[in-house]
Formats: C-alpha cells, structure tokens, sequence
C-alpha cells in the first residue's frame, strides 16, 4: 500500500513538473497580449481570429513594424500562445 502511494505521489509530481512550463508560457503570451497589444486593439479582436501559425507570425510581424515592441523572445511566446489559444 505504502508503495502504491509513494508510486502515485511520483507520477503526480512529475505530470505537475511537466505542465509547469506549459502554462508559465501560456500565461506569459496572455499577459503580452494584453500588455502590448490591447493598447491598440481589444482583446476581442485577437479572440475572434483562427489562425495558422504562420498566419500569426505574419500578422505579429506586421504589428512590429507598425510599432508594436516585443523582443525575438517575445514575438516567439506571443505567436506560439496565438497559434495555441485562437487556432482554426
């Protein structure tokens, strides 16, 4: 009994450790959304959109040029949160 639950606590511990950096990522494109780009355009209007991955990175591209600041970093963590959350 004793090592079915030391078994089960392990599992948990390491499916936890896992997901961790999963949503540290997804939190982080959510707050870069908000914080660099909602200054411009609602919240609403990237919720509305399905994209591709490459449609994303198309589009945050083009909001750079037009001024938007993200590092590489960044841009990286925004279009892969965009082309997780609002996917076709």
């Amino acid at each position: 009994m004793k090592r079915a639950c030391f078994l089960i606590l392990a599992l948990s511990f390491v499916v936890l450790t896992l997901q961790t950096p999963l949503v540290q990522a997804q939190d982080k494109g959510a707050a870069l959304l908000e914080e660099r780009c909602s200054g411009c355009h609602p919240r609403s209007l990237a919720e509305s959109k399905q994209k591709t991955p490459k449609q994303w990175q198309a589009t945050v591209s083009r909001m750079i040029h037009r001024g938007a600041r993200l590092t590489d970093e960044e841009k990286k963590v925004l279009v892969d949160y965009l082309s997780e959350t609002y996917r076709p």
